[in-house]
């Protein structure tokens, strides 16, 4: 392959670009060029994900989608040798009124229905699970085996390793300014380091992919919103099988972090980050000083731990979300050859196995092996064209994201 010829081109070395460059190449298409604008992969939205993966989903795909993750990363270091940083410690749901242990009922019993071990625990299971947290203030909890969480970095650069190792060409500080098409048939990308020849190309830039496939002529129907987590400094008595902690109620998540804990809020009234420039960087938002201590405000009547620990690290962060907080992916209507993966919901890690499955499958023998109807481009119709309404919506599902649906 050489610098301006591949079969295939990825815009975007996060962790869905960098899946889909491993699982094409591990179907045996190795002339595969990423393209990342950083100087490193996985450096925007990915590493400021808390990387969490639960199977407790709506629907069969997605459920299957999270478990596929599970299966394939737990035996992802043993079979390619780079370790993706799965803690495979389970999730406990913690519900605060009467109306959330009603609905916990039916996602227990839903859960079961699909095979997935989920149940009931009591006061004591809790304290042994997540000793900081305060029982008293809980009106029950579930614990969901098999579920976890990944360091996104890692996780991401084990994709990375794995690709390379296949033989895939990651290029980074490489930035895209444009789709190439010539008679509705994408034919490469034009880059800072010149012009790139590809009969495919797979934009998967996170929020900057949709200005991208803008200008290929596909508005896709998403919103970046901003969504920030924070880790505390070590605390003593985390034990080393400490689950994913979520308390819907408040709309907070809580897992293990370096010693301490990371913890994460979905705001009510969110923060929409529109238009996204190009030269955007996560770095250039705002460090959630604000908007975290309200999250700890929250969280601190089930874990009084937090009003004693200091804060080590903030971390801003980029979402991005459809309408309806589905993900956007599939072949471009119109264009021969065009791909576009984006939406990522908060589920971008734990769907990162299954979009990189999909879409190469999809690139390689047209056909995703889904039915993926429910993730269409088309799917909003010329709603999609109204970005009052695109933004709106996106804000109004992320905003209640944790309620009773």
């Amino acid at each position: 392959m050489t610098p301006r010829d591949a079969e295939i081109a990825i815009v975007g070395g996060g962790i869905w670009g960098l899946s889909a460059a491993y699982h094409l190449a591990r179907a045996g298409h190795t002339r595969i060029r990423v393209l990342e604008r950083n100087a490193a992969v996985a450096a925007e939205t990915t590493p400021r994900a808390a990387g969490l993966v639960g199977q407790i989903r709506s629907d069969a795909t997605m459920l299957g989608a999270v478990q596929y993750a599970l299966d394939l990363l737990g035996r992802f270091a043993d079979e390619t040798g780079h370790d993706p940083g799965l803690h495979q410690t389970g999730s406990l749901m913690v519900a605060l009124t009467d109306e959330r242990m009603a609905y916990c009922q039916q996602q227990v019993a839903a859960a079961r229905a699909n095979g997935v071990a989920a149940g009931f625990v009591d006061a004591a299971e809790m304290t042994r699970l997540a000793p900081a947290l305060d029982t008293t203030r809980v009106a029950g909890a579930y614990f969901v085996e098999g579920d976890g969480y990944v360091d996104p970095l890692q996780c991401a650069q084990a994709y990375a390793g794995a690709a390379r190792d296949l033989g895939v060409d990651i290029a980074t500080g490489v930035q895209v300014s444009e789709i190439r098409i010539d008679r509705d048939q994408v034919v490469g990308v034009a880059t800072t380091d010149g012009p790139l020849n590809a009969a495919q190309v797979l934009v998967a830039a996170g929020p900057w992919g949709a200005a991208l496939a803008r200008r290929a002529g596909f508005a896709p129907a998403v919103q970046p919103i901003r969504h920030q987590r924070v880790r505390t400094e070590p605390a003593p008595g985390i034990p080393d099988h400490h689950p994913v902690v979520r308390v819907p109620d408040v709309g907070c998540y809580l897992r293990p972090e370096k010693g301490g804990y990371l913890y994460g809020f979905f705001e009510p009234d969110p923060t929409a980050i529109d238009p996204l420039p190009d030269d955007f960087t996560t770095s250039q938002l705002e460090p959630p000083v604000a908007t975290m201590t309200t999250a700890q405000r929250r969280l601190l009547p089930q874990f009084p731990v937090l009003a004693d620990l200091d804060i080590a690290e903030r971390i801003q962060g980029l979402t991005t979300f459809a309408p309806d907080g589905s993900y956007l992916l599939g072949p471009v209507p119109g264009v021969e050859g065009l791909f576009v993966a984006t939406g990522c919901a908060a589920l971008g890690i734990a769907g990162s196995a299954a979009i990189g499955q999909w879409l190469s499958r999809w690139m390689l023998e047209g056909n995703p092996g889904a039915d993926l109807g429910q993730f269409g481009l088309e799917r909003f119709g010329a709603r999609a064209d109204d970005r009052a309404w695109v933004r709106a919506a996106s804000e109004q599902f992320y905003g209640t994201y944790y309620d009773i649906r």
